[in-house]
């Protein structure tokens, strides 16, 4: 292994959660919540099929998570321990 890849890899078990795959289902529940901030005015058309295309095509959660993380009002924040905030 190199030693920049020993450097930036995760100790054994432990996984970065934006690194971790999404579902279709999550993919969809993000694209509800574009609905919704369209309706509300928080975003324009333009702006909803921009990030609608994003979300339909993010790979991990980190990348879905970039599609609303500045929509007010969607972001669950989660404590260290794991909870809900």
């Amino acid at each position: 292994m190199a030693d920049d890849a020993r450097a930036t890899a995760q100790p054994y078990g432990r996984v970065d959660p934006r690194d971790l795959r999404v579902s279709d289902a999550e993919r969809e529940h993000v694209a509800s919540l574009l609905n919704k901030a369209l309706a509300r005015g928080l975003i324009d058309v333009d702006g909803f099929a921009d990030r609608l295309g994003a979300a339909m095509g993010a790979k991990t959660r980190g990348e879905l998570n970039a599609v609303i993380i500045d929509l007010p009002g969607v972001v669950v924040r989660i404590d260290p321990n794991g909870r809900g905030g």
